[in-house]
């Protein structure tokens, strides 16, 4: 009944946007055209657009690009945009991080700040936000604030996921690789016309391996194994000249994927200031004498094994995890744009559906003592509208709209410790409420000047709901629009203390956002910009899944609403076509942040504090094409940023400066493609390569949390027939077998170990696409 409660509002919304405009005209998705960097068409600003004549730092991906990348996961995209970063303990928990700008609560009701979307579905929550690439058109990612016409939540950035859409001629492709692990992905779409005003596309992926993990228990399967699969079905529909309509369905199936607790064992204890460090191999931790069982090298349990601890020497490639993990998910979608045409207005209105639901468990320090676990549920419908009118008349580019979403979500779970029988229970929900709207103006003063000036009204209103309990410390704690309390050792206490309140479960956050760029293009090849953009995130309510110990309920409970946050980026950038097929484009920023959302964890329980950072940076990306087939590529960023007044998980709360979560001093990438002519039809060669400078996982950036610098290197082979109809390819990932971490978080104060998770080993694959009909 829920599903059809929702389609049915989303519905009514959809028919108020059509009698709202009754004529509406084709779809504005750019053609796919040659892969050159001076020509890739993209809608950072919801028209279409030569990528060089947009004065926004944009990174695009044609399909080509794509391919050749060997893009088939959302989280790849970082081997091809330096600034970008995924944090990830699972495939449904992936956080992209942009500048250093995200958001690591591992909370299923958090909005990310980086904004990622699926054509034009918007993902709310990190389990929908993390999916399979499949049959791509193109990949956009947005760098800064997009406050204006990607306002919801887009402090640090927007990633823009379009697909192929349906053509009126018979067409597609069927593609199969097989490669280390097992691994078997099957890929393919089919399009072409039901009538002359009617066509169809249907894409879909089958992914499945078996681990790069090793568990080395007897028994035991690999972790870090595929088993999922997508659809997606489009239907575009043209019925006049001035109408458009594309319906797109998606569903994505992971049943007991076994890409949750993809974690390698580590022994760790906590300093002075309460924070982790590595044991050493002769080294006890003092702090686990007499609670645990503590020797030489291990774990609070006593836990050690060579073989599998990095720290000693063993592979980050191997596991020993009594309870693995894994993740069940569903997640389906439905979005329906229509666009139009009337007079000189082209009017869009976007109606869009989504439901996911979520189970996830693991052993957190990937031992056979399961010293520490965690589980995470959810079940989350999220409805949406959007209308947009873009009128061009005279020298003005204008945009006007309109937002409006709802979001229920129901959420469990657990983060405990049962070695020594703390095994708490979280139960919440959270509802929002959401609408916006804004204008942006782009002003073309002379041929060579532009003015663009936007702003956004958001205003959010949320109700949350959250009860946990721990029976061991009878701890339990109740925050809803009713009730807010704590019970210690199985007895309720009075209310002494506490800053928050029933209304505290009810709040509403408002805000407005802006942009103001001045472009100036000196020649036709070269584009100077200026620009300022204040971008914001809505508050909301950290729900722990741990409960405070004795002691710690009303500090918990006062830390459960954070404020808003605000961030005001100026930028500058120049973007420069040297000769055909040869760019360059150069920016530079500096960010201040108010209340920027800090997550943190303080003993047994998450929370986020509103904190003051600054960041800024310089981002260079080059491409040429000197001579017929080839290809090089150059990216590099350098980040400087500073989040002020980090308050440190010892008893006295020791306050001190850190870097942004995931923000290298310098990081870059390099790509040399070459293609010449082999058998009658067109051999290739490529080679990428990566480079990370050391970081932080996160704000509180313990030593165990600190990632050293690490490079990565990948290489492709390819084969196209003269016809174009088959592809041969064979590739290696992590040529050199970098040993370098994608996730990593302190649980010296819990279990004395470490949650951390290592990026693949070496790994090989050989694919083979055949196409046909149109290509």
């Amino acid at each position: 009944m829920k599903h059809v409660r929702y389609i049915l509002r989303i519905a009514a919304m959809a028919s108020v946007s059509c009698l709202a405009f009754p004529a509406f005209a084709a779809s504005d998705s750019p053609a796919a055209g040659p892969e050159q960097s001076d020509d890739i068409v993209v809608t950072a600003q919801r028209r279409e657009q030569k990528a060089q004549d947009v004065g926004i730092a944009i990174s695009a991906l044609g399909s080509a690009a794509i391919k050749n990348m060997n893009i088939t996961d959302a989280s790849d995209l970082t081997r091809a945009v330096p600034t970008l970063k995924m944090n990830s303990y699972s495939s449904s928990q992936v956080v992209f991080n942009i500048r250093g700008i995200s958001q690591n609560d591992f909370g299923d009701q958090q909005e990310p700040p980086v904004a990622v979307y699926q054509d034009d579905s918007y993902g709310s929550s990190l389990n929908t936000s993390s999916f399979p690439t499949f049959d791509l058109q193109r990949v956009e990612v947005l760098r800064g604030p997009q406050g204006t016409l990607f306002g919801r939540n887009a402090t640090g950035g927007a990633v823009q996921f379009i697909s192929n859409k349906p053509k009126d001629q018979w067409g597609g492709y069927v593609s199969a690789t097989t490669g280390s692990y097992g691994q078997i992905v099957t890929e393919g779409a089919i399009t072409g016309p039901i009538t002359d005003k009617l066509q169809f596309r249907l894409a879909g992926i089958r992914d499945r391996d078996h681990g790069y993990l090793q568990n080395i228990l007897p028994g035991y399967a690999n972790q870090g194994a595929a088993n999922h699969w997508a659809l997606r079905g489009m239907l575009a529909w043209q019925p006049s000249s001035d109408f458009n309509a594309l319906l797109t369905l998606r569903y994505l199936r992971a049943p007991n994927e076994r890409m949750a607790g993809i974690y390698t064992p580590a022994s760790a204890c906590p300093n002075a200031m309460n924070q982790g460090y590595f044991l050493g191999a002769n080294e006890t931790c003092s702090y686990w004498s007499g609670i645990g069982n503590p020797g030489p090298g291990t774990t609070a349990t006593g836990y050690r094994n060579d073989k599998v601890m990095p720290q000693f020497g063993g592979s980050p490639w191997k596991t020993a995890a009594g309870d693995p993990g894994y993740v069940d998910r569903k997640l389906f979608s439905a979005t329906l744009r229509l666009e139009g045409h009337l007079g000189i207005f082209d009017l869009v209105s976007i109606t869009d559906f989504q439901h996911g639901s979520k189970y996830l468990t693991d052993d957190e320090d990937a031992t056979p003592d399961q010293a520490t676990t965690f589980s995470q549920g959810s079940s989350l419908y999220q409805g949406s509208e959007e209308v947009r009118v873009l009128a061009h008349f005279k020298r003005h580019e204008l945009t006007v709209g309109a937002y409006g979403m709802i979001i229920e979500g129901r959420y469990y779970g657990s983060f405990g410790d049962p070695f020594y029988g703390y095994v708490p229970e979280a139960n919440f929900t959270q509802k929002t409420q959401s609408f916006a709207f804004f204008a942006q103006d782009e002003w073309s003063l002379t041929d060579s000047v532009k003015l663009i000036g936007g702003l956004r009204y958001w205003h959010d209103h949320r109700i949350g709901a959250y009860n946990a309990y721990e029976p061991s410390t009878g701890v339990g704690i109740v925050f809803n629009q009713s009730q807010v309390g704590y019970s210690s050792f199985g007895t309720a206490q009075d209310a002494t203390g506490l800053t928050v309140s029933p209304a505290s479960a009810t709040p509403s956050f408002s805000g407005v956002t802006a942009r103001a760029e001045v472009e100036y293009k000196p020649s036709k090849d070269v584009m100077l910009y200026g620009s300022f953009n204040r971008g914001s995130k809505s508050g909301g309510f950290t729900f722990s899944l741990g409960t405070p110990f004795p002691g710690g309920e009303v500090s918990a409970l006062n830390g459960t609403p954070y404020k808003p946050e605000t961030l005001d980026a100026f930028e500058v950038g120049v973007k420069s076509t040297l000769t055909r097929g040869t760019t360059l484009n150069i920016s530079a920023f500096y960010y201040n942040y108010q209340d920027y959302q800090a997550f943190a964890q303080y003993g047994s329980v998450q929370t986020v504090v509103n904190l003051h950072a600054h960041s800024k940076g310089i981002e260079a990306e080059f491409t040429t094409h000197p001579v017929r087939g080839l290809m090089l590529q150059l990216s590099s960023s350098l980040l400087n940023t500073k989040v002020f007044d980090v308050p440190l998980p010892d008893a006295n709360a020791t306050r001190v400066t850190h870097a942004l979560p995931q923000a290298p001093g310098f990081s870059g990438s390099a790509v040399l493609r070459y293609e010449f002519p082999l058998l009658g039809g067109l051999g290739s060669f490529q080679a990428d390569a990566q480079h990370s400078g050391g970081f932080c996982f996160t704000v509180l950036c313990a030593p165990v949390e600190q990632e050293a610098a690490y490079n990565i290197v990948n290489l492709r082979a390819g084969f196209t027939t003269g016809d174009g109809r088959i592809d041969f390819a064979a590739f290696v990932n992590n040529l050199n077998k970098e040993k370098y971490r994608i996730y990593a978080f302190d649980e010296s104060l819990f279990g004395g170990n470490v949650a951390q998770a290592y990026g693949k080993p070496r790994t090989w694959g050989i694919t083979a696409t055949y196409h046909f009909g149109a290509q």
